[in-house]
């Protein structure tokens, strides 16, 4: 059976937390920094929108450089906001989740997708699951991804960067070859920058030549084990499985139907909420140790209250302490509003299965 991996990669995925949470600055160039706090400008960028990537701002260079390109330019400069992203990301995750046989995810904002045994028979329907995957993150939470559909992760990961952003493209198994051949290994998964200097060296310049260049002479430069990966890899060939995450928690979070600091409205989408958080738990055949609440304010900021209990799998019972840290979080903040909240569960235990009469006779 030919597998199908899809491989979903979320596109400019900080900056684009950022510009939905402040509508003034979409469509600027958007920088993400990591600051140092040595002085107002020491630090480097965590990652750019494209229009900023667009000017040459990107990933890793150092924040007083990144200034010096945006001069003149209406480019946006905001610091990293770890726990709104991570939020974010959770929350997408699980929408993966209900999409896939197993999910791996592999960073922040990108995850690998194993479908083969969905019910469907060819790759127009693995199109169609990557298709309802883009409208559910679009629905859900404002953002564009791309998508990669391939064999093997390998060739979804090639895929996915194939059209960007909000891009989808099937390399199907039968397609493989004919993708990788003109390819620069350069642009190939896996392959770094001095591993491309070495093979440029010997007049390897496309996946074509790598695949087809004597093994043995591979063998005496990079090793072995080295040499046959580059040559599996200049094939499209990734003979790893999608290795199912273990969930960390389940969230939920929604919108309230005006800002307020009313705990009795908010209260009542808690309950809301925990009405879906339940059906998953009961889904997934866990307990969880930890309660939250996550509270987004008027000026987008999230802010977050957690209490540690005993094992359980009841929300229910546990609604009195989520209660309690709404209250808590207004004590501590008076006057503010909130414009969305959410509940959280973590820490979580899988149930073992209690034997039966059964299991001490088989």
């Amino acid at each position: 059976m030919t597998r199908i991996v899809l491989h979903v990669d979320l596109d400019s995925f900080y900056a684009s937390l950022e510009e939905i949470r402040n509508i003034e600055i979409k469509g600027k160039p958007v920088v993400i920094c990591v600051y140092s706090g040595r002085s107002p400008d020491s630090g480097a960028v965590s990652t750019s929108n494209y229009k900023a990537r667009e000017l040459g701002i990107k990933a890793g260079i150092p924040i007083s450089f990144a200034k010096r390109i945006a001069k003149d330019k209406e480019v946006v400069f905001l610091p990293v906001d770890m726990e709104h992203y991570r939020l974010a990301s959770d929350r997408i995750m699980e929408l993966l989740e209900e999409e896939a046989d197993a999910i791996e995810q592999v960073s922040i904002d990108e995850a690998y997708l194993d479908v083969t045994n969905r019910p469907f028979e060819n790759w127009i329907e693995a199109q169609k699951i990557a298709e309802k995957i883009k409208e559910k993150i679009k629905h859900h939470e404002g953002l564009t991804c791309s998508v990669g559909i391939g064999p093997n992760k390998l060739v979804a990961k090639m895929a996915s960067g194939h059209k960007k952003p909000n891009g989808l493209t099937v390399i199907t198994d039968a397609e493989v070859i004919g993708f990788f051949d003109k390819l620069p290994v350069s642009k190939i998964h896996g392959i770094g920058d001095r591993t491309t200097k070495s093979l440029n060296d010997l007049g390897i310049q496309t996946a074509s030549d790598l695949a087809n260049y004597n093994i043995d002479a591979l063998e005496r430069i990079f090793g072995k084990n080295k040499a046959k990966i580059l040559q599996e890899k200049a094939k499209g060939i990734d003979e790893s499985p999608v290795e199912q995450d273990e969930i960390q928690q389940i969230s939920r979070i929604g919108t309230l139907s005006e800002d307020t600091d009313n705990i009795e409205i908010i209260f009542e989408k808690i309950k809301e909420l925990s009405f879906d958080i339940q059906k998953k738990i009961k889904k997934k055949v866990v307990d969880f140790r930890t309660i939250s609440i996550i509270a987004i304010d008027t000026e987008l900021k999230t802010h977050s209250r957690s209490e540690t209990l005993q094992q359980t799998d009841l929300i229910d019972e546990n609604l009195i302490k989520v209660r309690n840290l709404l209250q808590k979080f207004f004590e501590e903040n008076p006057g503010k509003k909130l414009r969305r909240i959410g509940i959280k569960v973590s820490n979580l235990l899988e149930k073992k299965k209690q034997k039966t009469l059964g299991d001490f006779y088989s």
